[in-house]
């Protein structure tokens, strides 16, 4: 396995990878795409700006890649990976900030475009390569928007309705004692 240079970033491109050649990642908020997406993850907590809670949160991509070619798939990318965030966000009952933390881990497996409408491939969603289940994504012209893969894997497992606690009373802010 190789450690990585600037072949995986928020676009790949498959010409730079060489066949079955493995290559391991590792990005962080410190790479301005991660950071991004980190910034919206943040966006829901209103205390602050999602910007100013860069400090306070995380966002970790991790995994590896090997680019392998077969005659049904053509040239394909598999990628495993293991994302984990902790980001802010506010409770929807109490509208009180709060931490989330967002774990996961996912087989991606990228063919061309081209094969997406062949009996293969149409209205897949997965793929079994290798002896394991892979989600299916599509590339174009040998390139990969993998910025858009990773946030969409985290927007899809992201927690839309978040609560700080399912078994507090609710403050209305309404005075009771009449």
């Amino acid at each position: 396995m190789q450690k990585l240079d600037q072949r995986i970033g928020a676009m790949i491109n498959l010409v730079k990878l060489p066949q079955n050649n493995t290559f391991e990642f590792n990005f962080d908020q410190d790479i301005d795409w991660v950071r991004d997406i980190l910034i919206e993850l943040n966006e829901n907590a209103t205390d602050k700006t999602p910007e100013e809670y860069l400090k306070e949160t995380s966002l970790t991509i991790e995994g590896e890649v090997v680019k392998r070619q077969k005659p049904e798939m053509g040239e394909y990318l598999l990628v495993k990976l293991q994302m984990n965030a902790h980001y802010a966000t506010e409770c929807i009952r109490t509208l009180k900030p709060m931490k989330m933390d967002l774990e996961i881990e996912s087989q991606i497996c990228f063919v061309d475009e081209e094969l997406a409408e062949t009996e293969l491939f149409t209205d897949a969603d997965e793929t079994y390569v290798d002896n394991e289940s892979w989600n299916l994504y599509f590339y174009t012209k040998r390139q990969i928007e993998f910025k858009e893969v990773i946030h969409e894997q985290l927007f899809i497992n992201y927690e839309q309705y978040p609560v700080l606690d399912a078994d507090s009373p609710l403050d209305l802010g309404e005075d009771t004692t009449n």
